[in-house]
């Protein structure tokens, strides 16, 4: 039924891709042909390229590609079972890239649920542990300590989280680099597991938790601004704020994908507050609060 699901995506977007330059230069021998045709009195007989047949083509030859060199672009791999050396609470830097916070309350033989936090553009994984982030007061180590949940910050190998609202680019290897990595470290819930961010990496945040609402519970999106086109899986539960002031990502965006996610089954809590591309305090509180409850859910 997904796969299904996929081709149909993958054929529609194929169908639609045909350069306009490509049609003219087609036009234009098509011209050519009839007039050199009628030339030598021969009855011309139209030929059209079976388009379902090309389709078909590209369509199985992706499928082959994605099969030879790697998965399904934007899909997260959560290890099957954690292995955990002997890991001490505390903030800690990855070898992948990024930050790991265990909390306090951490013992190895009681798996904790996980956050995986995606920072804004032009930030890194310590905006959430600095305290000091502009857009962004306090720290997750106070919340990750009240909650008793591990957090995983990835930092993006560029200046930001994909290349755009049609794009997984080259950050989905990367935050699985980092999963892996926090599972060999520490024991980790696999069926308690949330995504979220700000700004870029809340967009980034919320289209990996729908392509991948199998495997994450729960997506918190700040200021989010697109949503990456993929086959949605499962259905997340969503907590997405936005500034009413915001003047680099606009609430009018937002509202327009949360009526669509609502419409399409979602469960979403929508925050619109007074403010600007920001996450005040409170609003945060709230999302952790609203977390804790979808950790503890069956």
């Amino acid at each position: 039924m997904v796969r299904s699901a996929f081709f149909r995506t993958r054929a529609r977007w194929i169908k639609s891709f045909r350069p306009k330059a490509t049609e003219e230069v087609e036009g234009q021998k098509q011209k050519v042909e009839a007039e050199r045709l009628r030339g030598t009195g021969k009855a011309m007989v139209e030929t059209p390229v079976r388009r379902e047949w090309l389709l078909l083509i590209l369509v199985i030859g992706s499928t082959i590609a994605t099969t030879l060199f790697g998965a399904e672009p934007g899909r997260l791999e959560i290890p099957a079972a954690s292995s955990p050396g002997p890991a001490s609470p505390g903030l800690q830097r990855l070898r992948s890239g990024g930050l790991l916070y265990i909390p306090k309350t951490y013992r190895p033989n009681e798996p904790l649920p996980l956050l995986i936090l995606l920072h804004a553009a032009q930030g890194n994984s310590g905006s959430w542990f600095s305290g000091g982030h502009k857009e962004m007061p306090g720290s997750f180590v106070a919340r990750a300590d009240t909650g008793r949940f591990i957090v995983l910050a990835p930092n993006a190998p560029g200046t930001t989280w994909g290349i755009g609202p049609k794009a997984w680019a080259n950050d989905v290897p990367q935050i699985n680099r980092a999963i892996a990595a926090a599972f060999a470290q520490c024991a980790i819930n696999r069926d308690r597991i949330a995504i979220g961010g700000f700004s870029d990496g809340a967009s980034y945040a919320l289209s990996l938790g729908l392509a991948n609402g199998d495997l994450i519970k729960a997506v918190v999106a700040f200021s989010p601004g697109f949503i990456v086109k993929a086959v949605g899986r499962g259905k997340p539960a969503l907590f997405i704020s936005h500034g009413r002031e915001d003047f680099i990502l606009p609430v009018e965006t937002t509202k327009r994908f949360v009526a669509q996610l609502q419409k399409s089954g979602y469960a979403v809590d929508f925050h619109e507050f007074e403010g600007q591309h920001e996450v005040p305090a409170a609003i945060s509180n709230e999302a952790m609060a609203w977390l804790a409850v979808r950790f503890r859910s069956r």
